[in-house]
This record gives structure tokens, C-alpha cells and sequence, in this order.
């Protein structure tokens, strides 16, 4: 597989992910496999405390179409797109958790739809969310329908980052000014600031396939997003900066 002839790269940022590394990349290349595109899965270590590299290093032997990255320091989520995106090559990009919550299945339906030549990126909206508990679900919907009333937006599921991108766009989303604490999600805040076409599919949200969301608090962790987002109006509401790329 030529790295230029790449149609679609994942980025899957791991912190912890262990016995998530050979079902995700399993799966990864059951799904796409048919489609008859070359593609790669860039598993992105952000200094886990377990046996995730290792499990990345042995997921790169066994499939040829595993990158793993692997970071001395962690740099959370959107370190992991980062690192993730300079390293891919693809013609899209898509982010998704290592976690398996987001079904690397759906990654098809998303491939489809940009296709349609309608959209600058697919976003996955979670429809379905199984056994999702009622306070999760409650701050989830609850943020996602606040951030859709600040910026003026009608996203199903404004903060689900389970989304394909054109590889240009991904790259300027990722250039941004403020100190965020949670960037991922306002990735498509800045999306709609720029202008970018966003369509939605919907798809399953399922539970973790293993180990621990590194959200323990769903109250704290609400409060530290939303100290975000006067951040995010003075960036995407005040100064709005322009987009680096040309319409297609």
C-alpha cells in the first residue's frame, strides 16, 4: 500500500486502551476492507499507563494498514489529532475514540455521504445510545443543545466527534488561538465559523468495549467545558478567523 494512495486515514487517540487496540483495528479493516480503498489506522499512544503501545506495536505486525504514533508526555484528545493527522495521508480523515464507542462500521456510511460532494465533513450524530446512562446522557444532550443556542447552530449532536473529514479542512479546524481545555468540542463551532459544509448521519453509540472514560465526574468535567466556551464566542463569534481553504 503507496502511502499517496491513501483515500481514508483514522486517527484513534489512545490513553489506557489495551484490550481496545486489536478489536478496533480488527474491525477497522472488516469494515472498510470492501469498499476497495486503500486506508490506514493511526493509533496515536498518549503515554498510557498500560500495555497500549505494546498492543499498538503488535497491531502494526499484524496489519499492514496500522500506524501507531506514540507520545513521551500526554497531550489528550486533540494532541492525539494532532499527532494523528501530520503523520496521515490520506485523502480524508476521520477521528474516532479507541474506545469502540463510535462503530468503526459507520465510517462507510459517513465515506458515502461526503461523497454525495455536498460536504466538507460528516459528522456522526449519536441517534442511538446503548445503555447510555440517564446523567451522561442528560449533560451530553444538555451541552450539545447550549452550544447550538450560543452559536447559532441546528446540529443534532453539536459536541460527537466521530467525524470525516477532507484532509484540508481537518488541518485548518486544528489552527486555532485560544487556550482551550476541551477543543474537541467545538470542532464544528470553528467548522460553521469558516463556513465548512456539515452534514450529519446518524449512527450507534454503543458502551466502551473495555476499561475507563477518563470522564469521572460528568458534573466537573461539564464545568471545566463550559469555562471553554466564552473562549470559543470570542474566537468563533468576535474575531472569526478566516479559512485557509478553498472552496470546492
Amino acid at each position: 500500500m503507496k502511502m499517496d494512495e491513501i483515500e481514508i486515514s483514522v486517527i484513534a487517540p489512545c490513553f489506557n486502551e489495551e484490550d481496545n487496540i486489536e478489536p478496533l483495528s480488527r474491525r477497522l479493516g472488516d469494515a472498510l476492507s470492501p469498499l476497495g480503498v486503500a486506508f490506514e489506522l493511526i493509533c496515536v499512544d498518549d503515554a498510557s499507563t498500560d500495555s497500549t503501545k505494546q498492543r499498538i506495536q503488535q497491531a502494526q505486525d499484524k496489519y499492514d494498514y496500522v500506524v501507531g504514533a506514540f507520545h513521551d508526555v500526554n497531550q489528550g484528545i486533540v494532541g492525539g489529532w494532532r499527532t494523528g493527522y501530520e503523520k496521515s495521508r490520506g485523502k480524508y480523515v476521520v477521528t474516532i475514540d479507541a474506545d469502540l464507542q463510535y462503530r468503526p462500521e459507520d465510517i462507510v456510511t459517513m465515506y458515502e455521504r461526503i461523497n454525495r460532494g455536498d460536504a466538507d465533513m460528516v459528522q456522526g450524530w449519536r441517534k442511538v445510545q446503548v445503555k447510555r446512562g440517564l446523567v451522561r446522557w442528560i449533560f451530553t444532550a444538555g451541552f450539545s443543545f447550549l452550544l447550538n443556542l450560543v452559536f447559532w447552530m441546528r446540529l443534532k449532536d453539536n459536541k460527537s466527534g466521530f467525524i470525516l473529514y477532507r484532509r484540508d479542512v481537518l488541518g485548518d479546524l486544528l489552527d486555532y488561538r485560544s487556550s482551550f481545555a476541551y477543543f474537541q468540542h467545538f470542532i464544528t463551532i470553528a467548522a460553521n465559523s469558516k463556513g465548512y459544509r456539515i452534514q450529519q448521519v446518524p449512527v450507534t453509540f454503543d458502551q466502551r468495549h473495555s476499561g475507563e472514560s477518563f470522564i469521572q465526574n460528568p458534573f466537573k468535567f461539564s464545568f471545566q467545558a463550559a469555562l471553554d466556551i466564552p473562549k470559543a464566542i470570542w474566537e468563533y463569534r468576535i474575531t472569526r478567523p478566516h479559512r485557509k481553504v478553498e472552496k470546492q
